[in-house]
């Protein structure tokens, strides 16, 4: 019986991980992992982002939220004011069933290891 529970555990954190959207924003550009550039348009993003503010509605790719303590957050990033600087270009959304990925190239920058 504890390994079934140690198993689902597992599981399940494993499964929440790969689609883990926490972010805590850094205020210099050397310490950010990612460098998101915002866009207005949804057609010129690589990711379309809706911000969630509880963790258990971190669901899938493209939900973000940020946090408050560095060692919660899954990635570092900055806002950059010049799109050269980026790495990656978002667009936010007004639903959550808008958000996702737009560009698969991008979807490494996301992932948990």
């Amino acid at each position: 019986m504890h390994r079934f529970c140690f198993l689902l555990f597992l599981f399940i954190s494993l499964t929440f991980s790969s689609w883990a959207q926490r972010y805590y924003e850094v205020s210099t550009i050397d310490s950010a992992q990612v460098k998101v550039y915002a866009v207005d348009k949804p057609e010129d993003a690589d990711l379309l982002v809706f911000f969630v503010y509880e963790a258990k509605d971190v669901t899938k790719v493209g939900y973000w939220m940020q946090v408050v303590n560095k060692k919660e957050a899954n990635f570092l990033l900055i806002f950059v004011d010049d799109e050269k600087l980026s790495n990656i270009k978002i667009c936010l959304v007004d639903a959550p069933e808008q958000a996702g990925l737009k560009n698969e190239s991008k979807k490494d920058m996301f992932k948990i290891e």
